[in-house]
């Protein structure tokens, strides 16, 4: 009985609501640390593919574009950029980087979903056992140029924890995914190790 009315309560939420419960789950988590790929797709370019991986200061950006790939590590105002191709590091200095890392807490903004709710209309265009699909469409009343006009969201409902969010503006496809909370301090920390016979040069003043 308890399990049918559970299941009852959870079909019953609206999206707005379910949106609500992935923030307050995500804000929860914000100390643990996030990870996500995100997918985009450029006409004539063609596809990149970024993994970013953040907990307190500390970062790691993995950018896969063509026969391109560059890994960058942040901590502070540091920054180690690995270039595969030339098999190369640089470590350098950034304060911008520095001061955006503080503002946010050293973190990604586990508010990324926070507007959802105030500038889009959103309903619950299907589910099953697993998963909500929100749809969510930008308001008349949001001004936002930049703001995609349409967005899908995917929301795990055992955890209220984001799957997936799509969206394409201006004919480029963009979606994150395989998000990931806790995050250990090895997978964000630069390590010469990790890059062999790699040739290191230190810019820093």
């Amino acid at each position: 009985m308890f399990a049918l009315v559970w299941a009852m309560a959870a079909f019953a939420q609206t999206g707005a609501e379910i949106i609500d419960r992935m923030n307050e789950r995500i804000n929860s988590r914000s100390g643990d640390g996030i990870s996500l790929v995100v997918d985009v797709k450029i006409p004539v370019l063609g596809a990149v593919v970024t993994k970013t991986a953040m907990l307190g200061e500390k970062s790691r950006l993995d950018m896969k574009m063509k026969e391109h790939n560059v890994v960058t590590f942040t901590q502070k105002d540091t920054l180690w950029i690995y270039t595969a191709e030339t098999n190369s590091i640089i470590i350098t200095n950034d304060t911008l980087m520095a001061k955006a890392s503080s503002s946010n807490q050293g973190g990604m903004d586990m508010d990324m979903f926070g507007d959802l709710t105030e500038g889009y209309d959103i309903t619950i265009k299907s589910q099953n056992l697993v998963k909500w699909e929100l749809a969510c469409k930008r308001k008349r009343s949001n001004k936002d140029d930049d703001a995609p006009k349409n967005i899908t969201l995917e929301v795990r409902k055992e955890t209220y924890e984001p799957i997936s969010m799509s969206t394409k503006m201006m004919g480029i496809n963009c979606t994150m995914h395989d998000f990931k909370f806790g995050i250990s301090e090895k997978e964000v920390t630069f390590n010469e190790a990790d890059f062999p016979g790699v040739t290191i040069v230190d810019q820093r003043k």
